[in-house]
């Protein structure tokens, strides 16, 4: 007798794309397998999507591109007589429905104990073909819920998402942006909440691109998608995932995190791992040691605290990078281009030179080129100076780690031939000296161009000093090296060591604008305080904010002015979260209205006169040039301790007595010189010295001649 039938089911709405839906075990059946192999892209989108997808059909057999598909019943095989009588008796009788039906792949499901268990235990059963699709639309046929077409296009739709990233991450980073995330991140929530094991890798070129524009939050959801490790991955894809998952999470949080370390040797020992073939992959390699040197020098861990490893314990913070495989090879030594390559090019661009007299020398002024104004205009009156602006070009500027560079840094080191830039290059073939300012992306792009017979000076400030690119610079080329402190000079040579053998190695300070230093004071500037480029949290304003709210305890008449430009509108967590510290202390009734702002100016001159005390609160310095122009002008200086370069000496080995190591010092400093006669004595000290060490002339004429060689 045939069962009552069952009520009509079909799927409801999200059982396969609902933010709960889990993996199902679907049963696709047709009479004819030709039927399910003109479905297979669809059945294959359900396996992608971690469904189990098991074929049932009744003539024919599956092709090659039902291959991968292990479940399979044949509707109407032969059953053992014990497993048959099982099945007869755990099962119930076929639904009215499948008796009345008159075609045969009713007819052989009626006979198929197996077959009918297989479509019993499913989660999900879906027709394909004319003939399944009758018999499973009578009402009662279907033993389990009806997957309906609505449902199959559902995921097809996730598919075209998945299609479209791919169509934009082949287009190029640029075409990865917030709105692109924020889509998918919708789509998935919307779906099942899980990415195909397929389309996981094109999550990781999205989550590059949104680190690289700041948009962390987005990265940080983005980068939760994807899983900790597969079985059997690739360890290469799993140590990217891992070391994307903490740098994302560093950004993101501003602080460094647990388990650095560890990515970093997974992403070297991939690298090397590779490195190691017959034929290494030149693009992996430098994907996976360009992510190591972004986790390595990230500027959360260096350029805005108070310390940093690369100061305090250099030799142990970068062991693994310089035990690795890749790590020496980005340190390898490169020949230069022959002079003989350099004739054609020399000839035709001195032409329009005839005139002039002396050297031709090319000046890359680097990423921050107002420091390079005072070395132009001293070389001048001794050669043809030719200005490169290298930081028109985005891969060209910054300090930041640039996976190209890196790229191209280590195809040169295993010889291949690499012109970042023929504008640069046809400078390079025709000049007698290359004068660099700043390690930064630019610097490598100049140095590896450099042809021999080209002299080549490159200068370090600060911040570039804890940048990946003095790491990657092949020293063989820099013929000197030049510091504009002794406290960056013993840094880098520590970082660098024997690296810097053949390369003569100077302390040159700043240059001074004699120009932009007034002589005279303005009224009532014994009362106020000065802080030029105030608005970052290495600057530290909220410690000149300290001071000012001390001496206000029993003088209400002192003033602090903050020249420059306000907080950046970055995305930078810490950076962001001081700022905010920052607004709301000025507001507090002890330093309330005795803050001036004033925005950025090529004009110091009215401010420094207007100022009896000049200001350096910074974390870390190089120099402090805006510090060493106050006290020019006869501000008296206060400096802080910088503390990153404190265990180096850094600020009292440059200036002795203007430094302080707490609010309350810099307190009683500024007390002690506030009145007649002690402020004009303290002013009068500070010019002197000034004059001195930093003015134009003598470190001017030293740093011309090391860059000509004279």
């Amino acid at each position: 007798m045939p069962a009552e039938p069952p009520d009509p089911r079909s799927s409801p709405s999200g059982v396969l794309t609902g933010p709960h839906a889990g993996p199902r075990r679907i049963v696709a059946v047709a009479r004819y397998a030709a039927e399910l192999d003109e479905a297979a892209s669809r059945l294959r989108s359900l396996t992608d999507h971690g469904h189990r997808v098991v074929l049932v059909w009744a003539e024919g057999e599956p092709g090659p591109s039902l291959r991968s598909f292990r479940g399979r019943v044949r509707v109407g095989a032969a059953d053992a007589g014990g497993a048959r009588q099982a099945l007869r008796r755990a099962l119930r009788p076929a639904p009215a429905a499948w008796w009345r039906d008159r075609g045969v792949l009713a007819r052989r499901l009626r006979g198929d104990l197996r077959a009918r268990r297989t479509l019993h235990d499913a989660d999900l059963l879906l027709p394909v073909g004319a003939e399944a699709l009758r018999l499973f639309g009578r009402p009662g046929a279907a033993p389990v819920t009806l997957l309906t077409h609505a449902e199959l296009e559902a995921t097809k739709r996730q598919d075209e998402v998945w299609v479209g990233l791919r169509r934009r991450v082949r287009s190029g980073a640029h075409r990865l942006d917030p709105e692109l995330a924020t889509e998918l991140l919708d789509h998935v929530g919307r779906t099942s909440g899980r990415v195909p094991a397929r389309h996981q890798p094109l999550l990781v070129p999205l989550v590059e691109a949104l680190h690289a524009t700041g948009e962390y939050a987005l990265a940080h959801r983005v980068v939760g998608l994807l899983p900790e490790a597969a079985p059997g991955g690739d360890p290469s894809e799993e140590s990217v995932r891992r070391g994307l998952r903490q740098l994302v999470e560093i950004s993101r949080s501003g602080r460094d995190q647990p388990g650095t370390a560890d990515a970093v040797r997974s992403l070297l020992a991939a690298a090397d791992e590779e490195l190691s073939t017959a034929s290494p992959d030149v693009e992996t390699v430098a994907r996976l040691a360009g992510l190591a040197l972004q986790l390595l020098f990230h500027r959360e861990l260096h350029a805005d605290g108070v310390s940093s490893a690369l100061v305090t314990e250099p030799d142990a913070y970068l062991a693994d990078w310089r035990a690795s495989r890749v790590g020496r090879l980005l340190a390898t030594p490169v020949p230069r281009a022959p002079v003989l390559h350099r004739a054609a090019g020399r000839t035709a661009a001195t032409r329009d030179d005839s005139f002039r007299v002396g050297p031709r020398v090319v000046v890359v002024p680097g990423s921050y080129p107002q420091f390079a104004v005072p070395v132009r205009r001293a070389l001048e009156d001794r050669a043809q100076v030719h200005l490169t602006e290298l930081r028109t070009r985005d891969q060209l500027r910054g300090l930041g780690t640039r996976r190209e560079l890196v790229r191209a840094r280590l195809g040169q080191a295993l010889g291949e031939e690499w012109v970042p830039d023929y504008e640069l290059l046809e400078e390079l073939e025709a000049a007698d000296a290359l004068f660099v300012d700043w390690a930064d992306r630019g610097s490598m792009a100049a140095v590896m161009s450099a042809p021999a017979g080209v002299r080549v000076t490159l200068r370090i400030h600060s911040m570039d000093a804890f940048s990946p690119w003095i790491h990657l610079l092949d020293w063989s080329r820099v013929d000197v090296l030049v510091l504009v402190s002794d406290h960056v000079r013993r840094m880098v040579q520590t970082l660098l060591g024997d690296r810097l053998w053949d390369t003569q190695v100077r302390v040159v300070p700043n240059l001074l604008d004699p120009a932009r230093i007034p002589t005279e004071k303005a009224e009532g500037h014994r009362r106020r305080l000065l802080m030029v480029g105030w608005a970052q949290r290495v600057k530290d304003p909220l410690w000149a904010l300290e001071v000012l709210a001390r001496l206000r305890e029993d003088d209400p008449a002192w003033t602090l002015t903050l020249v420059g430009t306000d907080f950046p509108d970055g995305t930078i967590a810490s950076q962001q979260e001081y700022a905010r510290a920052f607004r709301d202390r000025i507001t507090h009734d002890d330093v309330r209205g005795a803050v001036r702002f004033v925005g950025f100016t090529r004009d110091l001159a009215p401010h420094l006169a207007a100022s009896g005390v000049v200001l350096s609160t910074s974390r870390r310095e190089s120099f402090g040039l805006a510090l060493v122009e106050g006290a020019a002008s006869g501000a008296v200086p206060v400096v802080r301790d910088w503390p990153v370069f404190a265990p180096l000496g850094g600020a009292r080995g440059l200036f002795g007595d203007w430094v302080v190591d707490t609010v309350d010092e810099a307190v009683a400093r500024i007390r002690s010189v506030a009145e007649e006669p002690g402020w004009s004595a303290a002013s009068e000290q500070a010019r002197a010295l000034v004059e001195r060490r930093f003015t134009a002339g003598a470190a001017g004429s030293e740093l011309v001649d090391l860059i000509l060689g004279s």
